[in-house]
């Protein structure tokens, strides 16, 4: 518990530092939500906090490797994993790109599906559900549940990044629950990866609360 602890504090310190540099890079560039009528805040605000969480997670899996301790040696680029932060890897890369240069929904979605795909190709997919002790075997079509369920989870996030704090909040509060639910299961390989990404967007909060100075913007809803 120790471990997933300093794990989350880690990545909750690289994010207060580098989120700031993160809105300042949007600035610079042009990534920047502008007012209208149907939004809140009533001047441009950079849509790149998704880099600052991005680097703190990655950087913060990183240095978990040098604890060596009997959870994070449990830590390996297996399929599974090198699959899913590859999929990660394609929806943060689309998102930001979108966030500066602007992409159609279509090409954006097309991406969602291979960042989706990989992950089911690495070996995660809703095979089965179990609801009240019924289980439901999805068989064949497992490819185009699980796919679903990423693109619905990604595109969810995405809508609800425009209020303050909400988006945040709610990965922070997921990624908590996870966290002990993982850790109740034996998964710590999960419980540090939702540890690395709970302390990451919960500094991005700290500049993401009324009146937000940032948002996490396509790249971070997306990754």
């Amino acid at each position: 518990m120790t471990t997933i602890l300093a794990i989350f504090l880690i990545s909750l310190v690289l994010s207060l530092v580098l989120t700031p540099l993160a809105g300042k890079l949007g600035e610079r560039f042009g990534a920047l939500d502008v007012p209208d009528q149907r939004k809140v805040h009533d001047r441009p605000i950079p849509r790149s906090g998704g880099i600052a969480i991005f680097v703190a997670f990655f950087a913060t899996i990183y240095f978990a490797g040098f604890f060596n301790t009997n959870i994070t040696n449990q830590l390996s680029l297996d399929r599974q994993t090198a699959f899913l932060l590859g999929g990660a890897i394609i929806c943060f890369g689309v998102g930001v790109f979108d966030d500066f240069r602007r992409l159609g929904f279509k090409v954006k979605f097309v991406f969602q599906i291979m960042a989706a795909s990989m992950a089911y190709w690495g070996g995660l997919d809703f095979g089965n559900i179990n609801i009240l002790g019924l289980t439901i075997n999805f068989g064949s079509l497992s490819y185009f549940v699980t796919v679903f369920w990423f693109v619905l989870l990604i595109n969810s996030i995405n809508l609800i990044d425009g209020l303050d704090g909400l988006a945040g909040g709610v990965i922070v509060f997921a990624s908590l629950v996870m966290i002990v639910l993982s850790i109740l299961k034996g998964s710590f390989v999960t419980a540090i990866f939702f540890a690395a990404l709970g302390g990451g967007v919960l500094g991005f909060l700290r500049y993401n609360f009324n009146p937000a100075t940032v948002f996490l913007g396509d790249g971070g809803t997306y990754f």
